[in-house]
């Protein structure tokens, strides 16, 4: 099927026409009028419950363990009954989460919801001081947490307000805060539990910033801005259908299978590998870590369709030499988040999968994720684009001196909508300083171009000045990854005496490659202009550091080269 960026834009505005189930409608979020859709579920709690309809179906496979609808809710109703009962939680409490991606992650997640409290998802690759940092600035009142994360915390207990669960089996309680997951959910439920009454504006999640650029803020997000974060994800897959034509199953696969692969503290991982899928009666595949030839055969056993995950581990998947050793044939939608596409990524996928669907786009932890998406046909038209904004959002690009640019002119991108954030937990001046008036600034540089696709070029802190010439490391990183050999690589700026800054550039090269750094050199040199060339290139065999959302860690690659010069 052929069709246009126009024709898109025409069955956007079809699809949220008056009488559509994707209707706008205007909220009243805090004061202030926005746009949302009309028929959404009003919050949270009504989002989750509808998961119940899918009784004995399998819903989370783990580590060769199968749990379906029915034993899932059985027990998140457990664990809400008794932390209103014995934990003594209350509509607006804050109870955390630290463990890696498990079922009872979600049961835990669930649960929460239940009672009426906020949850707080924290960052499980975080050391001792990091998750007591979140703890305390949470004010959690209930910690629930893997035999890890507990052992990070376990000799810190006297500063820590907050009564733990822990999931392990087999954990002995060192003190009368501490029990076990199971223990709790062999008390069986209460009989007098009930769902406090929520509305939309109420806090439901308090999600924290990977912390790339300081200590991580708690993005405060309203049940309002969650419900319609799901149903975006639902416009966009109509979107995408309605373009061109429904996509059928294939490789055995006998329903849609996502593997999780993105961690679910971040906004990605929460609504598309859990929220959705509970929701359509989807099976969800999660892993205990991350191990690309483990992928592999979750994706041949399980008939997995769908995986979304950072540009760096779709890079590794597909890439792999062991790659066609397994059966992938039941794989055919492909997810891009949480940074910009690099070039040669989109060719490497179709190379792999035959008429795949592949997506892209742009969001942030205080949008819920929300901003603009492109999937299917729509995404090949321009694999490049950050997506199409989403009905729920506006956008604006402002320059240096706080003006409104022109239309195509590369600005920072500002947003507004319903799913922006309530701003940071407990922190009103940075809440205060994220704001342009009504509209919050991102610090992501982009442009609209004459398509309504948006654009996304690097970070304004990242804007490296040289000899008076902005220079965007996005550009440099892109020309880079359009050498086969070039697995991940950061561009940033040092200081130089005499040019103000010089650019460095760090990338990533399998042992089996034999690329030279002047043969890098070379490669970005017949792309781009003289300048823009990297005075330091290093190449290393090890992949580079990454931070909680899956994104290559820029700051710590740049302090660590830093330290080593003045060294």
């Amino acid at each position: 099927m052929s069709f246009t960026t126009a024709d898109v834009h025409a069955k956007i505005a079809e699809l949220t026409s008056e009488d559509s189930a994707f209707v706008l409608k205007d909220f009243d979020v805090d004061g202030a009028t926005v746009q949302g859709f009309a028929n959404a579920p009003s919050d949270l709690v009504q989002l989750l419950q509808a998961g119940r309809a899918h009784g004995d179906k399998t819903f989370i496979v783990y580590a060769g363990r199968r749990l379906s609808f029915e034993e899932f809710f059985r027990q998140a109703d457990i664990l809400a009954a008794q932390l209103q009962a014995a934990y003594g939680i209350n509509r607006g409490d804050r109870v955390a989460i630290a463990m890696r991606n498990c079922p009872e992650w979600a049961i835990a997640f669930v649960a929460i919801a239940l009672c009426g409290a906020i949850n707080v998802p924290l960052n499980s690759w975080g050391k001792t001081d990091e998750l007591l940092y979140g703890l305390s600035d949470c004010s959690a009142s209930v910690l629930i947490c893997d035999a890890q994360r507990f052992a990070l915390i376990e000799n810190k207990l006297d500063d820590i307000d907050a009564r733990i669960i822990v999931v392990e089996p087999g954990v002995v309680p060192s003190q009368d805060k501490v029990n076990s997951f199971e223990n709790v959910i062999a008390r069986g439920p209460t009989a007098d539990f009930s769902i406090p009454d929520i509305t939309p504006n109420d806090p439901a999640l308090i999600i924290y910033t990977s912390g790339s650029t300081g200590l991580p803020k708690g993005a405060l997000q309203r049940h309002v801005s969650v419900a319609q974060a799901l149903m975006n994800m639902y416009f966009l897959g109509m979107l995408t259908s309605s373009m061109e034509g429904p996509r059928e199953l294939r490789g055995g696969a006998e329903q849609e299978t996502p593997l999780l692969t993105v961690p679910l503290f971040h906004g990605t991982g929460l609504v598309a590998g859990l929220l959705m899928p509970l929701q359509l009666g989807q099976k969800v595949v999660m892993m205990y870590k991350w191990d690309t030839e483990s992928a592999l055969q979750l994706i041949e056993d399980e008939k997995i369709t769908g995986i979304t995950s950072v540009p760096t581990v779709l890079q590794g998947l597909f890439a792999h030499p062991k790659y066609d050793d397994y059966d992938t044939s039941s794989l055919f939608r492909v997810g891009a988040a949480g940074a910009a596409t690099p070039e040669g990524l989109p060719e490497l996928i179709a190379s792999k999968i035959d008429k795949v669907s592949r997506s892209a786009g742009w969001g942030m932890t205080e949008t819920m994720s929300v901003g603009s998406t492109m999937s299917g046909e729509i995404y090949n038209l321009k694999p490049s684009a950050s997506g199409i904004k989403s009905p729920l959002v506006e956008y604006r690009f402002v320059g240096p001196d706080g003006e409104v640019l022109p239309a195509g002119e590369i600005g920072e991108l500002q947003v507004l909508g319903i799913v922006v954030c309530a701003g940071y937990w407990q922190r009103p001046e940075a809440s205060a300083e994220i704001m342009d008036g009504a509209w919050m600034k991102t610090g992501d540089l982009g442009m609209l171009d004459s398509d309504g696709f948006l654009h996304i070029t690097g970070r304004i802190k990242e804007i490296v000045i040289r000899g008076g010439e902005n220079i965007y490391p996005g550009e440099i990183e892109n020309a880079a990854y359009t050498n086969d050999q070039v697995r991940e690589v950061v561009v940033f700026g040092v200081p130089d005496q005499k040019m103000g800054e010089e650019l460095v550039m760090i990338a990533h090269v399998e042992a089996q490659h034999s690329l030279s750094v002047d043969e890098l050199r070379a490669h970005i040199g017949a792309k781009l202009a003289s300048y823009k060339v990297p005075r330091y290139i290093e190449i290393v065999e090890a992949p580079l550091p990454q931070n909680a959302s899956g994104k290559l860690f820029k700051r710590k690659i740049q302090e660590k080269f830093v330290a080593a010069m003045l060294a």
